[in-house]
């Protein structure tokens, strides 16, 4: 009855393949160079000693030249010691004096920094890009920039116009434009002025019949009936 159960438990999670453990982790984890599982202590490449992990190959990092401070590439499968003396020899501009290529990298601007940045940080003050560690103005003896309210070597482009002939050129156009207006306006025909028409005395007005007169002359009782 138990070997069931502990055959269930099994099917479960997975033993540490470590050979001193054997544990049985409901959690395994998998190391991605020999995959196999292991346990919490031991999935780490160094606890169960990987024999597929290849440490020139993993774990490849590029020394600073401590002259020039410069990244030397170390190819697989070589001794960084004897990279670092050809670079020495060779490639070094403190110790050769070779200048070498253009640098397509900025680098720290603080004197006898010289790292290479691969995330510059410019300085509000001075507009220099520094390493993290000489950001600060203290740091690297900040000089701010003094502002000009012009940059050197712009010129106005309006610098050789004559003002005063285009002064002259604006008033005679405008005087121009004035008495051309005033002819038109002269040319034009003035009205005549109407006179009120005269009315004839002799014609009597229409019976107005808001007028009080007129009201009470066409009224029936202005005329008296004859009575026979």
């Amino acid at each position: 009855m138990s070997t069931d159960r502990d055959a269930q438990l099994l099917a479960i999670g997975k033993q540490c393949s470590h050979p001193s453990c054997l544990l049985v982790d409901f959690l395994p984890f998998k190391c991605q160079h020999c995959e196999e599982a292991f346990c919490q202590e031991h999935f780490t490449v160094s606890a169960h000693h990987c024999p597929k992990y290849d440490e020139s190959k993993h774990n490849r990092v590029a020394p600073d030249c401590p002259f020039c401070h410069t990244p030397v590439a170390v190819r697989p499968n070589q001794d960084p010691n004897v990279r670092m003396e050809e670079h020495f020899n060779n490639e070094c501009s403190v110790i050769t004096g070779k200048t070498g290529k253009a640098r397509t990298m900025p680098i720290c601007a603080r004197v006898n920094c010289k790292k290479v940045l691969f995330q510059p940080i410019q300085c509000n003050s001075c507009k220099d890009t520094f390493c993290p560690a000489h950001r600060f103005p203290a740091d690297h003896n900040c000089t701010p920039v003094a502002l000009t309210d012009a940059k050197p070597g712009m010129t106005n482009p309006f610098a050789n116009i004559n003002t005063k002939s285009l002064n002259t050129k604006a008033s005679t156009a405008g005087a121009a434009t004035i008495g051309a207006i005033k002819k038109t306006i002269a040319t034009v025909p003035k009205p005549k002025p109407t006179t009120p028409a005269k009315t004839d005395p002799k014609v009597s007005p229409g019976s107005n019949p808001f007028s009080k007169t007129d009201r009470y002359v066409n009224s029936p009782a202005f005329f008296p009936s004859n009575h026979s």
